[in-house]
């Protein structure tokens, strides 16, 4: 079957050659971006007005807690994406956001926005969110060829970053201006979005229905059978809590400091900064990689600690360069004090969960492109649940260690996590799959061709370098 909304072959490698050649990929990119940016500024909003009118702030938290916890449903969610038509789950979930936004609204205009009213919409809302992201990856898949799948995760991933960085901002300045003016923004947004989707036409493979909670085993027992996905999975969620906790660790040190709320966002916001350039550096890694590899020939030395670190040959593996990219991050901020530096570590370690996000996306939607959305819930409740954790873990640290002292066990943990994924082979294995050749096989090098002049892939068992 060929996807829908293709235009032709694409002639040229890269993320602009995607959008060109993939109509219905640019109409769900551009949709996506606008409407992404919108429920960013949800999570500013949501606060603030449930403090508004003098409201007490325990209410505050509350609202972000409603609007949190449906991260819960990603795992039955996926299930459920997994058996329908992304297109129209895509199309439901977004209006059905409209309605609970709207409702709002309408609320405010009369002047009887009840607190128990704003809870239940961060509720919904966020629900809806849910099943949207999933059907958003799902969608991907079916309309770009395999291929180009990669390229096309990329640029999805770009607009994610880009939705952090100014959803937040836009959802502050609006709300300053007039409570009621983001959610109308939203609105516009989403309507666009609607818009965008009315073009995507074409007709998509049903799916074999089976008991929901069969459905969502069979997602989760795929990736624990999966040894990528699988260790991927709980190393990004490891960093992820070490992250929040450093987030705490900065707030707690620039409260010490006198650190100025504009500084201390400013700095935060680093890591978008960092995604941002991360995602849009993964379609070039492969010729990052060659390009290392032909320099480090001549010296040995060098070539060894680029392939331990991922970079290079035999030893070519996203994951295990995000973890060692994490170390250097650390030891940047653990070792100097000025908000700088510390904004300097968020960008690099943005940048490695970048190119990771990507990797996980492509392998999952060229391995397992029937399960996409029970694969990618499961990932995304073990990496939202760490994150969860992260500020209480970053706060139990802080009252043992103190702030200093909490950087350098952060540090300790990092490292220890990026020993074990370099150093234990059944780890390394998974991570990266050439590595189990040996140095003087012919998986230590890049892909060979064959007698036929076709690539030999036989350390590249999903179809894409990890």
């Amino acid at each position: 079957m060929v996807p829908a909304g293709i235009k032709g072959k694409v002639r040229r490698r890269g993320p602009l050659a995607v959008l060109v050649a993939y109509p219905g990929f640019r109409r769900l990119w551009l949709g996506s971006a606008v409407s992404m940016a919108g429920t960013r500024a949800l999570g500013v909003v949501y606060p603030l007005l449930a403090v508004l009118d003098g409201r007490s702030v325990v209410w505050a938290g509350w609202v972000v807690f409603a609007w949190t916890v449906p991260t819960l449903l990603y795992i039955p969610a996926g299930a459920l994406v997994d058996r329908w038509d992304p297109r129209l789950v895509l199309r439901w979930s977004e209006v059905l956001r409209a309605v609970a936004i709207a409702s709002v609204v309408l609320a405010l205009m009369w002047g009887r926005l009840d607190v128990w009213h704003l809870l239940a919409v961060a509720f919904f809302e966020a629900a809806f969110s849910v099943f949207s992201s999933l059907a958003e990856t799902a969608l991907i898949s079916a309309i770009v060829r395999k291929k180009d799948i990669g390229n096309a995760m990329a640029v999805h991933e770009s607009s994610v970053h880009i939705a952090v960085l100014t959803g937040r901002p836009l959802g502050g300045l609006l709300f300053g201006w007039l409570p009621a003016a983001p959610l109308v923004a939203n609105l516009v947004l989403i309507g666009g979005f609607l818009t965008a989707l009315r073009g995507l036409g074409g007709s998509f493979t049903s799916r074999d229905r089976a008991p929901l909670l069969q459905e969502i085993r069979r997602g989760i027992t795929v990736v624990r059978g999966d040894a990528f996905l699988r260790v991927a999975t709980w190393l990004t969620a490891a960093t992820n809590m070490i992250f929040q906790a450093l987030v705490i660790v900065f707030i707690a040190s620039g409260v010490d400091h006198g650190t100025s709320p504009l500084v201390t966002g400013l700095v935060l916001a680093a890591s978008g900064v960092g995604g941002l350039i991360g995602s849009l550096v993964a379609p070039r890694r492969g010729r990052v990689a060659s390009w290392l590899a032909g320099w480090t020939a001549r010296r040995p030395l060098v070539g060894k600690v680029t392939d331990h670190a991922g970079l290079t040959r035999r030893g070519r593996s996203t994951l295990v360069l995000h973890a060692w990219l994490w170390v250097l991050s650390l030891a940047l901020i653990a070792f100097t004090n000025a908000p700088v530096f510390f904004a300097a570590g968020l960008v690099v370690m943005g940048a490695a969960g970048g190119l990771s996000n990507v990797t996980i996306k492509t392998v999952t939607s060229r391995s397992h492109p029937d399960l996409i959305a029970r694969v990618t819930g499961f990932s995304r409740l073990v990496s939202y649940g760490a994150s969860a954790a992260g500020p209480l873990f970053g706060s139990v640290l802080l009252m043992v260690l103190g702030v200093h002292l909490t950087v350098f066990a952060l540090l300790g943990l990092t490292l220890l996590i990026a020993s074990l994924v370099t150093w234990v082979r059944r780890l390394r294995g998974s991570l990266s799959p050439r590595w189990e050749a040996g140095p003087g096989s012919a998986g230590a090098a890049e892909p060979s061709t064959s007698r036929g002049g076709a690539k030999d892939t036989m350390y590249e068992p999903q179809q894409v370098t990890v």
